[in-house]
């Protein structure tokens, strides 16, 4: 968003939205970058997306959700998003303008970095990535255009909007991935929806920085088919780049994606004794955004599907409506530990014991060993990985305001009852109820990646569980055996009850199976 195109042209817009456009700052695949001054007088900058894309659906209901993701990042080296409409003509995104040049631009111009400024690029930009996965959401297109050189400490943009491009849509032709080759991980170049992890924009991380130390991309070549070469073969050249640094490139580019360090620890390699006394000293602001960071940590989030249980979550919400947030469990569990759950009285939409076949059906794979069970007891669920197992349950439509209320039991250590309770065209909704923490989930609907939206601490429960949740137009109330814990307003006006599935969901911290659980009655209430 840097690079200055020049003037308007006689085709571009006037105003987009309540922002009036003052000038071109760039253009590329996505959309048209312009820097724009709000009714505030305060400069934005405005990305309008382009006419081919915004005829797509698809495309649209992926740019509200990543918007939405992206919204939840600390504004702390990221440029802050301030607005958008997804719903508009051409959707649009407004965020903070970055007055500085891009890492790829400066580069250009000056050359590779000095040693002190490569080792604050390199915090400021680990830090960013940190603060972005820990808001649930992954990057995609980390490279050094999308790294502005702000006064201060390094500005990291477009975080997540890559992933509104990716397949499934018209503009995409099957298997196509979205993204700069350079900076690319290897397992990029596989199945690229269950590829996609915080450790994919490590190594872009490592990709970037060793590009500033040397001028070059480290697995550049002639021509992409080179470059891919380079890449899968982890050959990457380092010129630039000594000592521990060095090191944490190396390993950020390590060809398994387990192999590498997280965002949060390469951050915490990097800032030791030399960094208080030297960089901190000279670059406060880079202090400050590693501070905020580290206090701002979220919840673990549990992993996706089992056939992808190493994957880190994507952030999803509507852009017009979600407020995802990070509940305070302490603050709240103080504040909401005498109130009392309320619940509807009205029409049975559901009621079943879930002792036999019916409105659920049995399922079964891996040889039985995960599996959805009817016995006497109730509907056994088991899943022999990390991940998610969920039994589909009867599409019965509700609105407006009803009720859920489920009876389950924790049968193996390290397992949550998996409770789906509401939805959009686009996305569902999930509570997770876990030993000493339940957490609500926003999901989304075509990929199956999920959100923490808020989470609260419940103790004194043992493996008998008895969850209920309110859903009130827009916002769900959640209670566990009559005591409410907190609400959550989801921002939906189209939400509505659906396919109340039932699952056994992995705890955050666990890591080998089998988990398992026991639904024993299941009823869904509508409001008269």
């Amino acid at each position: 968003m840097s690079e200055r195109d020049g003037r308007l042209r006689p085709d571009d817009p006037s105003y987009v939205g309540t922002y009036q456009l003052i000038g071109r700052l760039g253009a590329g695949g996505m959309g048209v970058v312009y820097e724009a001054r709000a009714r505030d007088g305060r400069r934005v900058a405005v990305k309008v997306i382009h006419a081919q894309h915004a005829g797509d659906s698809g495309f649209r209901s992926r740019f509200r959700s990543e918007v939405a993701r992206a919204r939840q990042v600390p504004p702390f080296c990221t440029a802050e998003v301030l607005e958008a409409d997804p719903d508009a003509a051409q959707p649009y995104l407004v965020v903070e303008f970055v007055d500085g040049p891009s890492l790829a631009d400066e580069v250009t111009r000056h050359g590779p970095l000095s040693a002190s400024n490569l080792h604050a690029l390199a915090i400021g930009v680990a830090t960013a990535l940190a603060a972005i996965h820990d808001a649930g959401v992954i990057h995609r297109d980390l490279k050094p255009h999308n790294v502005l050189l702000a006064p201060g400490s390094p500005k990291v943009i477009d975080f997540g909007i890559a992933r509104a491009l990716e397949p499934t849509t018209q503009h995409t032709r099957t298997g196509e991935v979205v993204g700069t080759i350079n900076y690319m991980a290897p397992e990029r170049f596989g199945a690229v929806a269950d590829a996609v992890t915080p450790a994919t924009d490590v190594f872009a991380w490592g990709c970037v920085i060793a590009y500033a130390a040397q001028g070059q991309a480290p697995f550049d070549a002639d021509s992409a088919v080179g470059v891919f070469g380079r890449i899968m073969s982890g050959e990457p050249t380092l010129d630039g780049l000594t000592g521990s640094l060095r090191d944490l490139v190396q390993q950020a580019l390590s060809a398994s994606p387990q192999h590498r360090p997280t965002a949060r620890e390469l951050v915490q390699a990097l800032i030791g004794p030399d960094s208080e006394r030297t960089l901190f000293a000279q670059q406060p602001e880079i202090r400050t955004a590693v501070a905020g960071m580290l206090k701002t940590r979220r919840a673990p989030r549990p992993r996706r599907k089992a056939v992808v249980a190493a994957v880190v979550t994507l952030a999803l919400a509507a852009g017009t409506g979600i407020a995802l947030r990070q509940g305070n469990t302490d603050d709240q569990s103080k504040s909401v530990k005498e109130a009392a759950m309320v619940l509807p009285n009205g029409t049975l939409a559901i009621s079943n014991p879930l002792v036999t076949d019916g409105e659920w059906k049995p399922s079964s794979v891996q040889n039985g060993r995960t599996y959805c069970r009817f016995s006497n007891d109730g509907l056994g669920i088991q899943n022999q990985d990390p991940g998610i197992w969920r039994c589909s349950a009867p599409d019965v439509e509700v609105k407006g305001v009803f009720a859920v209320e489920v009876t389950g039991r924790l049968d193996r250590a390290g397992s949550c009852l998996g409770i789906w309770f509401a939805s959009t065209p686009a996305m569902r909704y999930r509570l997770d109820a876990c030993p000493g923490v339940w957490q609500l989930h926003a999901e989304e609907e075509a990929s199956g990646d999920s959100v923490v939206l808020q989470d609260w601490a419940v103790t004194g429960t043992g493996p008998e569980m008895h969850p209920q949740l309110v859903i009130e137009n827009d916002v769900v109330r959640v209670g566990n055996n009559g005591i409410r814990l907190g609400e959550q307003k989801l921002g939906e006006p189209d939400l509505t009850g659906g396919r109340f599935d039932l699952g056994v969901v992995s705890a955050p911290d666990a890591r080998k199976g089998p988990f398992g659980v026991t639904f024993t009655d299941i009823e869904v209430r509508v409001a008269n």
